[in-house]
């Protein structure tokens, strides 16, 4: 079975009726996305959605799950996402679908969060694979890049768009900046760094959330489970 298939439905099989369930961004979440609206109409699930992008919302709205808006929602019982990076302390990357400010409400809302990944998604430190995602305020982009740069990163590049010229533009009207960070410093110790630098809406270290965080994992011989 596909992996991503695989922790999706995994995930969708912790859905209850009565819950608020928070839909995720990317082919990760899209798979859970299905499978809950499956069960929503085949098995007659009883809850209620909200998204975490406006594409998400798209998908749930075609395929018939009940969305309220964020601004509606006071909890949420279960949010499941992919994530690019996971540490072994839980904490993670995310940020390659540029939704990782609203991703960052849904958890910290959330009693439960599931993050949905295959095992090339864990690594021993994070950035080790993949950058840190930080969304911008347009006419901010420079000063921040400057900053992340004084703050240690190697590069810090507008993401460009793909299908159109220009950069990716959030679904809050924002850029996002690509930071790399040498091996040496502690990405995942930066949080505190990073919320201070002005212009910087939010970026995609998910470092304050471990408690909550239930990892899925696919592997060859199943799903593994890290509480």
């Amino acid at each position: 079975m596909d992996p991503k298939l695989e922790v999706g439905l995994a995930a969708a099989a912790q859905v209850k009726s009565g819950m608020m369930v928070g839909l995720g961004t990317g082919s990760t979440a899209y798979h859970f996305i299905v499978e809950v609206a499956r069960r929503h109409k085949e098995e007659g699930l009883d809850i209620q959605c909200v998204s975490s992008s406006f594409s998400s919302s798209i998908l749930a709205r075609d395929l018939g799950l009940p969305l309220v808006s964020l601004d509606q929602v006071d909890g949420v019982d279960i949010y499941a996402d992919g994530a690019d990076e996971v540490d072994p302390q839980k904490r993670l990357i995310k940020g390659r679908g540029a939704a990782m400010v609203r991703e960052k409400l849904l958890v910290a809302m959330s009693s439960l969060f599931l993050t949905i990944v295959d095992a090339g998604k864990l690594v021993n430190r994070l950035g080790e694979k993949f950058p840190v995602p930080v969304e911008v305020l347009p006419f901010a982009w420079r000063p921040v890049q400057k900053a992340l740069l004084a703050l240690g990163a190697t590069k810090a590049d507008l993401r460009p768009a793909t299908g159109k010229d220009g950069p990716v533009i959030t679904d809050q009207g924002n850029l996002v900046l690509d930071a790399f960070f040498p091996s040496a410093l502690a990405v995942a110790g930066m949080d505190e760094a990073l919320n201070a630098l002005p212009g910087l809406v939010d970026h995609g270290l998910f470092c304050a959330y471990t408690g909550k965080t239930r990892v899925l994992i696919a592997t060859p011989k199943g799903v593994e489970v890290r509480d």
